[in-house]
């Protein structure tokens, strides 16, 4: 049997990690020059590419599952492979370390007895997992060399990779610049910003060396946007959209026996999935966000407002429905926000995340503004002439219908 990867305690060194993008050529003096207690992972093909400069691997990490991968698999002191990896990689490096990726039921695969080991996550691509594999080994200064996930000059890496073409790509906008990316070029990039954030929350150090698009959306200082200018950008990456707490969270509302045929007025209404529910179930449903470029195609027959809720309301409903919205609201804000729903409905339904947002990476901007607990936006809602009827708290949000007093 292979050897297992266990976790290891935090050390003092740091370590460098080698992806393949075309900068990885730019910087091979700087990672030769290293300090010799700095060990080098490189991923897939990048080990060979540094072994044919003159610089050997401590690592090699692997996790794609093609039987193709195995042209990848170059010299190292030491091959750590998923456990996904196909046999064909293990026949060229037979002593490798196995790791586990941290995906749904592989708990489930393991046989009972299996020996200590850690699971891995940040799934995206290898370039995010080896960050977090470096963390469970102990590193907490990370120094990323060829992450570009972009191409340069029409090319996608360092040297050529024949399995990766004909890949599909597409242009990829940040901050005015075009990238041309792959498609799992740009996941790995996206995904990077909240896996890296998070790795710095426990206690990593980070530095993204080199240029495409992901190091740009790493290293680029935040810009001054107005918060439609934020949201205008969010709405416009496909994956926001994916997860709708306002739709989730209908039924809820609708099981307090709303009057039938009655006005509801969606405040912050994003994908407008949510009021497609309510119009569903008999209300008289009007839409409201301050853009224009977050519903959804099935909401668009709806009746809809462009407006910023921080100046009094220009409608007025029976029902106000209020989700994913006020944790976004700056601070000094939430009390004139709060004071123009409730002039302008009877009864309001919110939903409130108390945690920070993941997010706002993508665009390199914090979208949760204001995170508080219960307590604190129970005392808001009662200063600003609210009643709260009924709440409830999970670890990640609180739920209240709120009543004009």
């Amino acid at each position: 049997m292979n050897p297992v990867l266990t976790s290891s305690p935090p050390n003092e060194y740091a370590a460098i990690l080698c992806g393949s993008g075309p900068s990885l050529a730019d910087h091979l003096e700087e990672i030769r020059s290293r300090d010799p207690r700095t060990p080098i992972f490189a991923l897939n093909g990048a080990a060979s590419y540094l072994a044919a400069n003159g610089i050997r691997p401590d690592y090699q990490v692997i996790i794609d599952a093609r039987e193709e991968t195995a042209s990848l698999v170059g010299p190292a002191d030491q091959h750590l492979f998923a456990s996904q990896v196909h046999p064909a990689c293990f026949d060229k490096a037979p002593d490798a370390t196995i790791w586990h990726l941290q995906i749904e039921g592989i708990d489930d695969l393991l046989p009972d007895g299996y020996p200590a080991h850690v699971q891995i996550g940040g799934a995206a691509s290898v370039g995010n997992t080896a960050t977090c594999l470096a963390y469970a080994m102990g590193y907490r200064d990370l120094h990323l060399y060829g992450y570009d996930s972009s191409h340069r000059h029409g090319n996608g890496h360092a040297f050529h990779q024949a399995m990766n073409d004909g890949d599909p790509c597409a242009i990829v906008t940040f901050c005015g610049k075009d990238y041309l990316c792959s498609l799992t070029m740009k996941l790995q990039a996206e995904k990077f910003q909240t896996t890296a954030r998070e790795l710095v929350q426990l206690g990593c150090h980070i530095t993204v060396h080199g240029d495409g698009l992901l190091p740009d959306m790493w290293n680029t200082p935040k810009e001054t946007l107005t918060e439609q200018q934020k949201y205008e950008r969010m709405w416009a990456f496909p994956g926001y959209r994916t997860h709708s707490p306002g739709e989730a969270s209908a039924q809820a509302f609708l099981e307090f026996g709303l009057e039938p045929g009655a006005s509801l007025l969606d405040i912050g209404c994003g994908t407008g999935r949510a009021g497609v529910k309510f119009k569903a179930a008999g209300l008289d449903v009007t839409l409201m966000d301050f853009t224009d470029n977050s519903r959804d195609y099935q909401a668009m027959t709806l009746p809809f407002l462009q407006h910023d809720i921080t100046q009094p309301f220009p409608v007025k409903a029976r029902y106000g429905y209020c989700t994913d919205v006020m944790e976004h609201i700056p601070t000094p804000d939430v009390p004139r926000v709060l004071r123009n729903i409730l002039h302008a409905t009877a009864t309001c339904f919110f939903q409130i995340s108390t945690v920070p947002d993941a997010m706002g990476a993508l665009i390199n901007q914090d979208l949760h503004l204001t995170v508080q607990p219960m307590a604190w936006w129970r005392e808001q809602i009662e200063a600003c002439g609210g009643c709260v009827v009924w709440a409830q708290e999970t670890p990640c949000d609180v739920q209240l219908v709120v009543q004009r007093t």
